[in-house]
């Protein structure tokens, strides 16, 4: 399978039967995803459109938003509920609502991902078993509203993947990002060289954990 960064959360993954698009985003993120084919679009907030622009994908893609589980073109999706914003955003603006959001674990080509989407706190105990076995994980770091660097990093070296795929950051105009340092560090080793699109499958996956850096297209 393939996996292409196309900014902000948006992630497409192409297996040999369907192209799965990860929360699509909109250009009021100031980013251009341009217009990525897909099969399925898999949408983690459904009322935001930093995530849910289906619109800016070609074709007609089926749409999942719901927790529950899909089997659709060769793709096992599984989705989990969970809420944004998080608690601790709650206590400091009691007017905020709290809007579902969905982690997705999928299974393709004899591979387990994971897309964390818009997740704003560490998953719960029951979230965390069922991302205990994936190989693959893409991380969204520091979001607007979302996890910061450190717990990112945290959350990735608990739920411990074969590649950890840090997503949703920003480049300064030195091609540099803090937060994408802060991630780093916390969560050990050395990133691989980036990469407009990784080609992975169960053979050449690895055994020790990988930390594989994706140039955003957006």
């Amino acid at each position: 399978m393939d996996i292409t960064w196309l900014g902000h959360a948006a992630v497409r993954i192409r297996t040999r039967r369907a192209a799965v698009v990860f929360d699509p985003t909109d250009k009021s993120t100031g980013i251009d995803m341009g217009r990525p084919t897909g099969d399925i679009a898999v949408l983690s907030r459904m009322q935001h459109p930093h995530h849910n622009f289906t619109k800016g994908i070609k074709g007609t893609p089926i749409v999942v938003d719901s927790p529950g589980e899909y089997e659709i073109l060769g793709t096992h999706i599984e989705g989990i509920r969970a809420v944004w914003p998080s608690a601790s955003v709650k206590e400091k603006d009691p007017t905020v609502d709290f809007e579902p959001t969905t982690l997705f674990i999928c299974q393709a080509e004899e591979l387990r991902f994971a897309h964390l989407g818009g997740l704003a706190e560490p998953p719960t105990v029951n979230q965390a078993e069922a991302l205990s076995n994936i190989e693959i994980l893409i991380m969204p770091v520091s979001l607007p509203s979302g996890l910061d660097a450190a717990d990112a990093a945290n959350i990735a070296r608990t739920i411990d993947p074969k590649i950890v795929i840090p997503v949703g950051y920003r480049l300064d105009k030195n091609g540099d990002s803090k937060e994408l340092g802060i991630f780093l560090e916390a969560l050990g080793g050395d990133p691989e060289a980036a990469v407009s699109r990784l080609s992975v499958n169960r053979r050449n996956i690895g055994d020790t954990r990988r930390i594989t850096l994706l140039e955003s297209r957006g």
